[in-house]
């Protein structure tokens, strides 16, 4: 019965979900695949405050992707119960499918998402590592009394759908220091499986009433990308990691993606949150200090393979990314 009612309000593909399991009273634990080429499946946990509505709580350990597409692209966009979905990034990224807009939008540490869409729809971690907290919800499927103990609290069907709107048909926001306190005390809550109901009633009651009445910083610039520019920023990526010793330019990259160099140093830095220069500063690092682990490669050639014709200036941000020269880094892990 209660995985019933988690299914009902899951923001991921019942497919996806390969086992369920209570950590607690009111823990349910979701062990999650994006595809079933995934070796190692991800942890999600699920606590249920009133009917037709989850609070689910996330640690994602590399980037993923979850939800419902069109030919791996656009999301499929059903006929099910639309909920209300409030999202809130804790750390790194995650990238979530707006269907007022058609487009996507980001939120980075301690950015609130709200709008109104299939609970199914994609949630994209843009980040090796993510820690976050969604809260999803419709009216319809609560109880009479459910539905008047929220609307106490101006809770209501209408205050939702005027914030929506009031912003275009989703919301995005800097979370108040009470609402990110509220939001750590569900997570541990939950991580120490303390988590009761009165608890977790009162702790999503504060936290819509914030978002709703009180104490959300709208952002006087939302960004978003569409499923076009989101594409090229993708493709751009899997470039660079082809082999990132490649020397290329952002200009002759933008060429290869048919795009001008503005447009995609602009996209690439929507979607995935840093300058395409930096992106591939950090994957040609990454692939040094593999090398310096596994291979007896010289720092002149691991610095000419990471694009520094100057080895100095190589050893000196690799000291300031690992705290040690790649001599000392080599010596430490052989």
């Amino acid at each position: 019965m209660f995985e019933d009612l988690v299914k009902k309000v899951s923001p991921v593909p019942l497919d996806d979900v390969v086992h369920f399991a209570r950590a607690s009273e009111w823990i349910t634990k979701m062990e999650l695949k994006a595809s079933p080429r995934d070796d190692e499946a991800v942890e999600a946990y699920v606590v249920m405050p009133f009917e037709g509505m989850g609070i689910f709580y996330y640690t994602i350990p590399r980037e993923l992707e979850f939800g419902a597409h069109i030919d791996g692209r656009r999301p499929v966009l059903t006929d099910r119960l639309r909920f209300f979905k409030l999202n809130y990034c804790m750390d790194g990224r995650v990238e979530v499918f707006m269907r007022g807009k058609g487009k996507y939008a980001y939120l980075d540490k301690g950015m609130v998402g709200f709008d109104e869409n299939d609970p199914q729809v994609m949630l994209t971690f843009r980040k090796e590592y993510y820690r976050g907290f969604g809260l999803y919800f419709n009216f319809e499927l609560m109880s009479d009394s459910d539905r008047t103990t929220l609307s106490y609290y101006g809770i209501t069907k209408e205050a939702c759908m005027n914030l929506i709107e009031r912003d275009k048909e989703c919301f995005v926001g800097n979370a108040s220091q009470e609402f990110r306190q509220i939001v750590e005390d569900l997570a541990k809550g939950i991580d120490d499986r303390t988590m009761d109901l009165p608890r977790a009633r009162m702790q999503s009651t504060r936290l819509l009433y914030l978002l709703l009445h009180e104490d959300v910083e709208p952002l006087r610039k939302s960004e978003y990308t569409t499923s076009g520019q989101r594409k090229i920023a993708e493709d751009a990526r899997k470039r660079i990691l082809q082999d990132p010793s490649i020397h290329l330019t952002a200009e002759e990259l933008a060429e290869e993606l048919r795009c001008t160099a503005p447009a995609l140093k602009m996209y690439f830095r929507k979607v995935y949150g840093v300058p395409i220069y930096t992106f591939l500063q950090n994957v040609r690092l990454q692939k040094a200090e593999e090398d310096l682990r596994k291979t007896r490669k010289s720092i002149a050639d691991l610095a000419e393979e990471a694009g520094y014709s100057n080895p100095s200036k190589f050893c000196a941000l690799f000291k300031k990314t690992y705290g040690v020269t790649p001599t000392e880094y080599r010596r430490l892990h052989i």
